[in-house]
């Protein structure tokens, strides 16, 4: 994980918290590997843009159905980072210890978020495991 923003309460748009971020100015450049333009995807609450994509919605085509079945296993790849920081950091799990303004979630989360990049230095993770 390379970029963490909050903590937000859960009713904050997805949009209104990727603006306020600032992702949408540090992803343009930071996704450009080797000349080529790679990209992340989203749900479909975000705006296309050549760095950021989203599932196909409506009425679709075969093609944008095969593309939107093939995105499926790469995104649930990616969501195993989350699960796997709270498999390092135990403690992450335990929701009586996690409540919010009744301790420092957000900076135990942040401690969290390092240990797990650490531990994946020398050994990987699920995640670029998958991608190689």
């Amino acid at each position: 994980m390379f970029n963490l923003f909050g903590p937000w309460g859960g009713r904050r748009q997805d949009t209104t918290l990727y603006h306020e971020s600032g992702l949408n100015d540090i992803l343009p450049d930071a996704l450009i590997v080797n000349g080529e333009q790679h990209y992340l995807y989203g749900d479909a609450a975000y705006m296309i843009r050549p760095w950021l994509q989203a599932a196909f919605c409506g009425l679709l085509t075969p093609e944008q159905e095969a593309c939107n079945e093939t995105i499926k296993v790469p995104r649930a790849a990616v969501e195993r980072g989350f699960k796997d920081v709270k498999q390092v950091c135990s403690m992450l799990d335990f929701p009586r210890k996690m409540k919010v303004r009744e301790g420092p979630f957000s900076q135990l989360y942040r401690m969290g978020v390092l240990v797990w990049n650490l531990r994946c230095c020398p050994y990987g993770g699920a995640s670029a495991t998958f991608f190689k």
